[in-house]
């Protein structure tokens, strides 16, 4: 019997005896795992009437909330979860998570740090204490505990990913290089991976490496700007402008991106092409949206251009 076909049985069962506790409370569970959100939560409602103190029911209750992106009321039935049963760690590891995603991370360290202290090995909460340190600018706990999240779960990339970005703040760029080396061991297709060993390559002045790791990262991920971006920067300073030009230009092939229009004009300006230069200054100020360079510097350099063109 598939999901569909359990979830009518269970219908009919709590239809023909509506205290079938044991049936509503399963469907429930079918309903928040098939995304009926509000049928989970009138058959909650229902039960929480007959069992006030029920933690599950509150618990569940807290994910049919998030489910609903209504944070407030899924951080109330937690919370409520979590004074009935104060030692469960799923309880806990659930409040700590809907803290963070309301911003805040003392509330959320908190609740997971009380997640480790039941549960010791608990890798992803070891990671998440590393996220939050991270947020707060503590690099050196943030390593701690990324590393203990790698000690209970070797196989999170993420953890490793988190860990190298945490060493590339530091410029403690052989240990980053070390960590996203792993990422791309476990996870070959993790394309930011490649970004940022691309990147510590260019600050390291190894420019043909990095300008494979960049290719690399395009290859896996054909719509990464930042990435054309970063290599088209490149050729240009090495004076393959052609290069950069075939590449920015097969880049918005595939992507609408001021900041690669930007650059072809800069490509156009080296070239003294005016008239392609001026097209791309116009397109990128059309996708103003993705344009990170100062929009009001490339208004004026088209302002400028046009008068030289007039003239």
């Amino acid at each position: 019997m598939n999901e569909a076909e359990r979830f009518e049985e269970l219908q009919t069962t709590i239809k023909l005896n509506p205290k079938n506790f044991q049936a509503r409370r399963e469907l429930i569970m079918l309903c928040l795992d098939l995304g009926f959100e509000e049928a989970a939560l009138f058959h909650i409602r229902y039960l929480l009437k007959i069992f006030p103190d029920d933690s599950d029911l509150y618990f569940n209750l807290g994910i049919c909330q998030e489910k609903l992106k209504n944070n407030p009321k899924a951080l109330e039935a937690y919370k409520k979860a979590v004074k009935l049963k104060c030692d469960d760690p799923d309880y806990l590891y659930n409040l700590a998570l809907v803290y963070e995603a309301e911003g805040n991370i003392n509330e959320a360290l908190n609740n997971f740090k009380k997640v480790i202290c039941i549960k010791q090995d608990d890798s992803n909460s070891f990671f998440l204490i590393g996220i939050l340190f991270s947020k707060k600018g503590n690099t050196d706990i943030a390593i701690k505990c990324f590393k203990k999240a790698i000690e209970y779960n070797y196989s999170d990339y993420f953890a490793h990913f988190y860990l190298a970005g945490e060493y590339k703040k530091k410029k403690e760029y052989d240990f980053a290089l070390v960590e996203y080396r792993k990422v791309l061991e476990l996870s070959p297709n993790y394309s930011w991976a490649y970004f940022n060993i691309a990147q510590i390559y260019w600050e390291l002045g190894r420019t043909n490496d990095s300008i494979i790791m960049l290719k690399k990262t395009i290859e896996k991920n054909p719509e990464d700007a930042e990435a054309y971006k970063l290599l088209a920067q490149i050729l240009i300073k090495e004076k393959k402008h052609e290069e950069a030009l075939q590449i920015l230009t097969g880049a918005i092939e595939k992507i609408q991106n001021g900041d690669l229009y930007y650059l072809i004009s800069k490509i156009f300006e080296i070239m003294k092409d005016d008239a392609s230069r001026k097209s791309s200054l116009e397109l990128a100020i059309n996708n103003k949206n993705s344009l990170t360079f100062d929009f009001n510097s490339i208004k004026h350099e088209l302002e400028e251009l046009n008068n030289k063109v007039s003239n």
